[in-house]
């Protein structure tokens, strides 16, 4: 486990030169004097990845027509979140956002991987068309709203939405407003946008085959990670996540998934969107004081041996 050490020792008199007893001891218990120190300085230097899960705290549906106009409706505290088409062709966006500050993660940790997982409540059209819904770094703050409001216990008949009100979010607002002034556009460069403002590229992707209501469907990936990281480090740019199926203007496309809200009128906290963080903490001083006051130890002991 460790190489050989040879000490140079002062002999005793009574001890023959060529018995070797007093060096053979000075290795042994400065092998094991090093063991022990080793293993302090290898459990302070180590860091422990640490797991915690947390609940939605905004969700959202976003609702646009065939040909890309706001439809009017919004869905803040409605029991479902939505993506893909329906029957009318009109297409569904979800918007999700996930508090770090109740996760509790210390600033400056290094997060390792996140999961996001979501429960599936409907399916367009009963059968369900295979598709690929992709999740999106949101790039804007948003407003939850409530319309929705009392949330329904049940997913079925409300892929809609319902009539937009103050401080819902729509397919052209981030904020409605029924007084403009005070209302707030999906913009970037100060050019409108419709759907949602969110990034280019993908963070991550999860592919349905299967459409079985109840089961949990779940994204993960590096560049989800690093969104996560960012939000730590850069509280300000935690806008969430935006899911937005491939299959958009595929008719019955549509894919309803639990909300917050819904979970919670249904009594089952368990059918709410949640995500995973597992994450390493910095190191406290302490664990820093603790390596070096070993690395003192093991320096003091080997220039004992040698004197």
């Amino acid at each position: 486990m460790f190489p050989e050490i040879t000490l140079t020792s002062v002999r005793s008199p009574s001890v023959p030169a060529s018995s070797g007893i007093r060096s053979a001891g000075d290795k042994l218990r400065f092998m094991r004097c090093g063991t022990v120190i080793l293993g302090l300085m290898i459990g302070a230097a180590s860091v422990h990845a640490e797991t915690v899960s947390i609940s939605a705290f905004k969700d959202a549906t976003i609702f646009g027509t065939s040909d890309g106009a706001d439809t009017g409706n919004a869905s803040g505290m409605g029991p479902g979140l939505f993506t893909g088409t329906d029957g009318q062709l009109n297409d569904k966006r979800t918007l999700l956002q996930f508090d770090l500050a109740a996760a509790s993660i210390p600033a400056g940790s290094k997060i390792d991987s996140v999961t996001m997982s979501l429960s599936l409540g409907l399916v367009g059209g009963g059968s369900g068309v295979p598709q690929t819904v992709r999740l999106f770094d949101v790039a804007q703050s948003w407003s939850e709203g409530s319309s929705g409001s009392p949330t329904s216990s049940g997913i079925s008949g409300s892929g809609q939405g319902y009539p937009r009100g103050n401080g819902d979010s729509t397919w052209d607002y981030s904020n409605f407003n029924s007084n403009p002034a005070m209302a707030t556009k999906w913009q970037s460069g100060g050019s409108d946008l419709h759907g949602g403002n969110f990034s280019s590229i993908e963070s991550a992707s999860t592919a349905f085959t299967t459409f079985t209501p109840g089961s949990v469907h779940t994204w993960s990936s590096a560049a989800m990670a690093a969104d996560v990281q960012d939000w730590l480090d850069n509280p300000s740019q935690n806008n969430g996540w935006l899911l937005k199926s491939d299959e958009e203007g595929i008719r019955q496309s549509l894919l309803g998934f639990w909300s917050k809200d819904g979970a919670m009128a249904a009594g089952d906290a368990a059918l709410a969107p949640k995500l995973e963080i597992i994450y390493a903490p910095i190191p406290e001083p302490e664990t820093y004081a603790m390596l070096l006051a070993g690395l003192a130890l093991l320096g003091w002991r080997m220039r004992q041996l040698k004197s």
